[in-house]
């Protein structure tokens, strides 16, 4: 029995069956959808932005509470929380011409675990 997909014809194959005008046709509603993307995407990406930068009402912003506790998972085993906190640090590290320097020296830990397991509350 023959599959349905191998009655299907290629891109290529359809616009060469298209005339030039409905080929002119095509592509501009394709880059009329492509834009519609581009701006959701852009309007989602400044939303976020704003509300991440946005404080609670202890005075934290979104960001370092959602950077708190992809740590804290981190810290408590969650190996999805440790891998994306690799990844963003690669992207940060890719993004810059420099490669940045940080010396932390841990003498007491303590304050650390305080600011994780504080952020729940």
């Amino acid at each position: 029995m023959a599959n349905k997909l191998d009655n299907l014809m290629t891109p290529q194959e359809l616009n060469a069956r298209k005339t030039p005008e409905e080929r002119i046709e095509s592509a501009r509603k394709a880059g009329i959808a492509s834009g519609e993307a581009r701006r959701e995407k852009a309007t989602m990406k400044k939303t976020l932005e704003m509300l991440l930068n946005e404080k609670n009402n202890k005075g934290k912003t979104y960001r370092e509470l959602t950077t708190l506790g992809l740590i804290k998972g981190a810290v408590d085993g969650k190996a999805e929380n440790y891998k994306t906190i690799v990844q963003l640090l690669g992207e940060l590290q890719e993004q810059s011409n420099e490669t940045p320097s940080l010396n932390i020296t841990i003498t007491d830990n303590s304050n650390l675990e305080k600011a994780l397991y504080e952020s729940e509350e």
